[in-house]
């Protein structure tokens, strides 16, 4: 256990100084979402109001308040957690094969490391998951922070009260990101970091057989993919309303984690016995 938590805390360290600048422009240009805006819909009140002759009141009642809300469909809110998905998905293929292609082919050194070579696809796995965590974790933490902020520099009169919780539950692409529902979170979640053990074990499969493995990765990710939709396709094409929306989605779960075991089943022989350097 102690060798796996080195491993992973290694796998991380590796990519903390790019990890940390996407999380550090995460938060300068979130803030400076929040801060356009604010100034935006100010200066556009402002201008109106001029033209028009209208009291403050008058034009939020015929133009609308602002909310929280507002500052999330910018690109500067949303572009950086597309950054951050970006990145993660390059890392996930970047954190196997720089090993291979990097300088002094550091793979021949981590597979002659004394621990179990199980422990190399484990420990890679727990660091994509951990900073997906981490990334989660810093929204979740700026987000009550932005709201403070908005409220700090919009005046009263312009301001549509809502929660934190509001707006992120009022804002479809934030119910991927956080998901309100225990079933929800162990969908999504799941899904995603199956989706890397997929991936892992494709990567795997090319690296033990070459040319053949590209082939056999594809069809992994191919048959892992058919799998996962079964229960949407037996029971919602198929069979339309044999089970209740809920039951299928806990189906589906059910299918993720076992997607998630073969993966690793076939992902930890792989590099025991055929990955070769």
């Amino acid at each position: 256990m102690k060798s796996f938590v080195k491993l992973v805390n290694f796998e991380i360290n590796r990519f903390a100084k790019i990890y940390w600048s996407l999380v550090a422009i995460t938060i300068l240009s979130q803030f400076t979402s929040v801060f356009l805006t604010v100034h935006r819909y100010i200066t556009q009140a402002n201008e109106t109001m001029y033209h028009q002759s209208l009291p403050k009141l008058a034009y939020v009642k015929h133009y609308g308040s602002i909310g929280f809300i507002d500052c999330f469909g910018s690109v500067w809110f949303m572009g950086p957690i597309a950054l951050c998905a970006a990145a993660m998905m390059f890392y996930i293929f970047l954190i196997w094969y720089r090993d291979w292609y990097g300088k002094h082919t550091f793979i021949y050194r981590l597979l002659m490391l004394p621990v179990e070579r199980w422990n190399l696809y484990l420990a890679k796995a727990a660091s994509i998951l951990l900073m997906v965590f981490g990334f989660v974790a810093v929204q979740i933490v700026l987000l009550p922070v932005e709201h403070f902020f908005f409220n700090a520099i919009t005046p009263g009169i312009y301001r549509m009260d809502m929660t934190v919780i509001d707006a992120v539950l009022s804002f479809p692409l934030f119910n991927l990101l956080l998901p309100s529902t225990v079933i929800d979170f162990l969908l999504h979640y799941g899904l995603g970091f199956t989706v890397v053990l997929v991936i892992f074990t494709a990567i795997l499969l090319e690296r033990s057989f070459r040319m053949k493995g590209v082939l056999l990765g594809l069809l992994f990710g191919f048959l892992s993919f058919v799998l996962f939709w079964t229960p949407e396709l037996l029971f919602d094409i198929l069979l339309p309303g044999v089970l209740y929306e809920t039951e299928v989605l806990w189906m589906e779960v059910a299918m993720t984690a076992i997607i998630a075991g073969y993966s690793i089943l076939l992902g930890g022989y792989l590099i025991k016995y055929k990955v070769t350097v």
